[in-house]
Order: structure tokens, then C-alpha cells, then sequence
């Protein structure tokens, strides 16, 4: 019996993970790629030599994919750093949030002093009491500082364990003036005899206070998403975990005006939309005055817009123009950028070049895309996102041969509509830790982690995919990509069927609770806790919050019994799926699951 189990533990505890899964593609035939549209001179956007397939030959995610054509090796591979035999001491510090207002008054810093084989410097686990003398304590504690580089003034002196991760400072702002510009910071770490001396370098945005439009920051310990606008009268901040669709802009932007696709939205348990540009205008995502109409109400609604620019991107005065149009918005969440363009194969400078023109042009927001591919050109794509996405679409396919071209597929040839997948619901799972693992190791001058959400896939009955997904596989989906880290959840194109149009809503509603988001929010995932299976694990609290996902597509009458990591009193609350689950002898258990089932529960653990 196949089944995925899900536990978060609140303020001590833990959370397990086992799996199964879907994933999955796109709409578009793969025949129908062109070169972006409208490429500006200003940008000096240059289709780079990197790619090995010839200029004639069609390709997706770098391979060929017609019967015409051949497999090759189509480079783009991420390189993993080499292992080294000595340890080093990787010292890294980062502001705890991707921006401060001024009016937030202080702020914090991670400061990082792991152990690794891989990426910092050179070191020795011994401290001499006195230079030049050979009596020495073992070197578990590293003496830091933190300074403001462009004015030299000490912000922060402390000291951490050796091997300790997540270790937060607090700082005020009194030597950061509010700008729109960042400032450098930079760590210098010693051994307590100052013989091993360490260093990093970050940077911090410290913006002026708003009273208009939206500010939203990430957190760059935990990866969620926090808010401030008119909703809360400016003042603080909240936390938003994001669900809602890529949606068709005739449907729920209608050129009659009518506010009811929207509103019905919102009512379904949305919170988040991506209304997708019309292509045949590629300057603007629809008529302005048609689309500033709409947004007034999703501003009175409080429904955050995705703002896609897949099709202006690459072309600077198209961004200029479209941020001015848009950027003081109270329900802007953020700016997104390329659509897949690993699958695209743009210019590999393309995400950044336009990543940099929107931090420059408005550093209140983040800038997001979605990556298409399992393993191609990642460090060059991801550079031009602060929010990376995943869309991989199995459900329905096959994913070794080539419905559409008639071909077999491979890690070098062929297209089957979900990049090197195994077309199964957990290869949506798979490529949130394909993405998650490729940015650990990226290494010094880079954002240690950025935040994965998962594009789910909610359309089919075309090209590779045969069927639409029903509401359960959709729910399934959900669940592996939270279990694996999502923090937020999209969905591939609404409006879909009934049924998932009001499921992924009713379900996404469960993540979006303070109780849930106090879980997703406030701890990290701890792997390798087995439980029959994969499983993933999160150490924080008097609680512990558990999904599980049933892996098969029949019911089962055998019992479930899922072991958890510490011991529990109760259940506490059932958040969503069936209420028959119990506690015995320290296991959650349950008499049978149905197929694709999915539970959500809160337990109390024992003191």
C-alpha cells in the first residue's frame, strides 16, 4: 500500500513525510515554440552558443523531439561542487527578510557557521590557549561581526556554535537610512584565538514606509510570504500562504465587465491569481482600462495578483511601462517573469537581465517564474527569480513515449509533456527537491535558499495528457508539494472542471489557517525519518501538525498505521479529510483509506 504521511511539529516537535505522486506540462504544443516576442536592443539579450542543439532543430528542455531528428548531449547539466576530504567552515549571514521598512524599526540576521565538504573555508578543530604554545581547546564557538560596508559601522558582535544553522541577531536601523537601494553587509569570524579567520558578504534592502500600494517581503529563514497593505492599514505585517490559478483572463476578465467569474473565485477559497496575457498583445496582460477596472475589485477583495509578464519580459521599455501601470497596487504580490524559459531555451541572460530592472524599478515586490525542466540550465534561469516554480504535469501521460511526435523519451531525446518524470503524482514532489537541491548547492554569492512553489496541474484531454486530473489527484498533488517544502500552490489553468475548481479551493483554504501557517511558516523540513517509505520530518512544538495522502488509486481495507517520531496524547482537531483516524500505543492509525484519500490533523503531544 502506497500512502504519503505528512508531520509538523509546533514549537518542539516533529513532522514526517512518505510518498506518491503526479506531475506534468504545459498547454502548449511543443511544436508551436518561437523566439520571444519584441526583444529590445537595450536589454543586449544574446541567444547564447550554450545550447548544443543546432539553430533547425526543434527542442524542448534542450532535446530534440521530433522523429526527423536525433538524440544529443544537451549540456546544461547542473555541476555539483567536488566534495572535499577536509571539513570546511561555511560562514554566511543574510538578512532575515528579503526587505525591511523603516518603520519596522529593527531587523535580524541568519548567521550560518556550518560544517560542510563543500563549500567555506579551511578548517581545524583546536583553539590555542595562547599563540605559539601547545595547549589548545577544541574550536566549537566562532567570534563574528557584522558590518554596514558602505559606512563601516558595526552592526552586530556575537558568537555562534560551530556546525549551527539559523542562528538570528537583531539589529536596528540607525546606520541604514532608507533607500531604494541595497547595502552591503559583510561577516568577519574568528576562532577564539583569532589563528582561523572566516568572512561573507549579503546584502539588505531597508526601503521607506508605505502608505499606499502593497510591500511584501520573504522570509528568507523559512521561505513564507508576508504582507503589508491596505488590508492591514499599513501597519505590520501578515503572513499569505498563496492558492489560486493561472487564470484565463476572457473568462474571469470578461470584456462586458461582469465582476462575477472574480467574485466566484474569491468564494471558492482563492486568495492568489495569475491572469494570463492575451499573446496577441504582448505589451500589456490585457486592455489597461479593462484590467485596471478588475483590479479595483480584486483590490476590494484583497485577491493578490501575480502579475505576468511572459511575454513583455524581454523587452525593457515593456517592463518600464508596465510597472508604472501597476506597481502601487494594494493587492500586487509580485512580478512574474519567465514562463518556463528553460523549456524555451531564451537567451540564458534573459531572467536576470529583467530580474535587475524590476529590483531597480520596484524593490517592494518579488520577482518569480517557473522552470519547466528537470535538470537544464537551473543556476542561469533561477538567477532571475526570488520564488522559483515547478510545473511538472504527470497525470495522464506516458511518459516514455511521445504521444504528439511519436517518439521514445529519454534524458536526451524526446518530449512526453513532463520533463525526465515518471509519470507518477510524486514526480511533482521529486522536482521541488530536484530545485531545492540544485540552489544549496550553488554556493557563496548566491541566496542560500528561495522559496519553491508548485504549479499543479488542472487541464488535460489535449496532446500529451490525456485526461483532466480528477479533484483527488489534484488533492494528492497538494499534499506532496506542501510535504516537499511548497509554500504556496498554483494551478494550470483555471477555470478547470467543477470539481477541482472547488476542491483545490476548499483544500487550499486548510493552508491558508493561522493554525496551518504557523506550522509551514515557522520550521524546516528534516529528512530521513523512515516510515514505511520515504519521510520527511519538522522539529518545532507542543503540537504536531500530520497529512497523509493515500498513493493509490483503490480503496484498501488494511490498516493504516503511521509511527510517529514522539509520543502524543490525542488528536486535537481534524482539519480536513475523514475523522475515523486514532491514536494507539504512540501510532496514528486507521481502518482503511480510500483511494487518493487525504487527511490534515493537528495532535497534542504528550508532555
Amino acid at each position: 500500500m502506497l500512502w504519503n504521511v505528512w508531520l509538523l511539529g509546533f514549537l518542539s516537535l516533529v513532522a514526517c513525510v512518505e510518498e506518491t505522486a503526479i506531475a506534468g506540462q504545459d498547454l502548449r504544443m511543443r511544436g508551436l515554440k518561437q523566439w520571444p516576442l519584441g526583444l529590445a536592443a537595450s536589454l543586449s539579450i544574446d541567444v547564447s552558443s550554450a545550447f548544443n542543439a543546432p539553430a533547425d532543430v526543434p527542442t524542448w528542455c534542450g532535446k530534440p523531439y521530433m522523429s526527423s531528428n536525433h538524440s544529443l548531449d544537451l549540456g546544461g547539466q547542473f555541476q555539483f561542487p567536488t566534495p572535499q576530504q577536509n571539513p570546511l567552515l561555511y560562514v554566511t549571514v543574510q538578512p532575515r527578510y528579503s526587505i525591511f521598512l523603516d518603520n519596522d524599526g529593527s531587523g535580524s540576521f541568519i548567521v550560518d557557521a556550518a560544517i560542510s565538504h563543500t563549500f567555506g573555508q579551511a578548517y581545524k578543530n583546536a583553539s590555542y590557549d595562547t599563540p605559539g604554545k601547545n595547549t589548545s581547546n577544541a574550536f566549537t564557538t566562532l567570534d563574528f561581526e557584522i558590518y554596514n560596508e558602505d559606512n563601516g559601522e558595526l552592526l552586530v558582535s556575537n558568537s555562534v556554535p560551530i556546525n549551527s544553522t539559523g542562528n538570528l541577531f537583531n539589529f536596528t536601523f540607525s546606520s541604514f537610512p532608507p533607500r531604494f537601494q541595497p547595502y552591503q553587509i559583510s561577516i568577519y569570524g574568528t576562532s577564539p584565538d583569532g589563528q582561523q579567520t572566516y568572512s561573507g558578504t549579503s546584502q539588505i534592502y531597508v526601503l521607506p514606509a508605505r502608505t499606499y500600494g502593497s510591500a511584501v517581503k520573504i522570509d528568507n529563514l523559512y521561505g513564507g510570504l508576508y504582507v503589508q497593505n491596505a488590508n492591514n492599514s499599513y501597519t505590520g505585517w501578515y503572513s499569505i500562504f498563496p492558492n489560486g490559478g493561472y487564470a484565463d483572463g476572457s473568462y474571469v476578465l470578461p470584456s462586458n465587465i461582469s465582476y462575477t467569474p472574480l467574485e466566484t473565485y474569491v468564494q471558492q477559497g482563492f486568495n492568489t491569481i495569475n491572469v494570463v496575457p492575451d499573446g496577441g498583445a504582448p505589451e500589456q496582460s490585457y486592455d489597461t482600462e479593462q484590467l485596471a477596472t478588475y483590479w479595483d475589485l480584486m483590490d476590494e477583495l484583497n485577491l493578490f495578483n501575480l502579475y505576468d509578464m511572459r511575454f513583455a519580459f524581454q523587452n525593457s521599455t515593456r517592463i518600464s511601462d508596465q510597472v508604472a501601470l501597476w506597481q502601487n497596487r494594494s493587492t500586487l504580490l509580485m512580478w512574474y517573469t519567465a514562463d518556463e524559459p528553460d523549456g524555451w531555451a531564451y537567451a540564458l541572460n534573459s531572467t536576470k537581465l529583467a530580474y535587475d530592472q524590476l529590483k531597480e524599478l520596484d524593490p517592494y515586490h518579488p520577482v518569480s517564474l517557473v522552470l519547466n525542466c528537470q535538470d537544464f540550465y537551473y543556476k542561469e534561469y533561477a538567477s532571475g527569480g526570488d520564488v522559483i516554480f515547478e510545473d511538472a504535469y504527470p497525470v495522464a501521460i506516458n511518459a516514455t513515449w511521445s504521444i504528439p511526435w511519436g517518439t521514445p523519451c529519454n534524458t536526451t531525446y524526446g518530449d512526453c509533456g513532463c520533463d525526465n518524470c515518471l509519470g507518477e503524482l510524486a514526480d511533482v514532489s521529486t522536482r521541488l527537491d530536484d530545485l531545492e537541491t540544485y540552489q544549496e548547492n550553488l554556493g557563496p554569492g548566491t541566496i542560500g535558499r528561495k522559496p519553491g512553489w508548485a504549479v499543479l496541474q488542472a487541464f488535460g484531454e489535449q496532446d500529451y495528457w490525456k485526461s483532466i486530473p480528477s479533484v483527488q489527484e489534484v488533492e494528492n498533488m497538494m499534499m506532496l508539494a506542501v510535504n516537499h517544502g511548497a509554500k504556496g500552490l498554483t494551478y494550470w489553468i483555471y477555470p478547470s472542471t467543477d470539481e477541482v475548481n472547488v476542491g483545490s479551493g476548499e483544500f487550499g483554504k486548510v493552508f491558508q489557517t493561522e493554525t496551518v501557517k504557523e506550522f509551514l511558516f515557522g520550521t524546516d523540513v528534516i529528512k530521513g525519518l523512515a516510515v514505511e517509505g520515504e519521510a520527511l520530518c519538522l522539529d518545532i512544538g507542543r503540537q504536531m501538525l500530520v497529512g497523509v495522502a493515500s498513493g493509490q488509486y483503490v480503496d484498501s481495507e488494511a490498516t493504516v498505521s503511521v509511527q510517529l517520531p514522539v509520543a502524543v496524547s490525542g488528536i486535537e482537531q481534524v482539519l480536513y479529510g475523514d475523522s475515523s483516524w486514532a491514536v494507539d500505543n504512540g501510532k496514528l492509525t486507521k481502518s482503511g483509506m480510500k483511494g487518493l484519500e487525504v487527511s490534515v490533523l493537528v495532535l497534542d503531544v504528550s508532555a
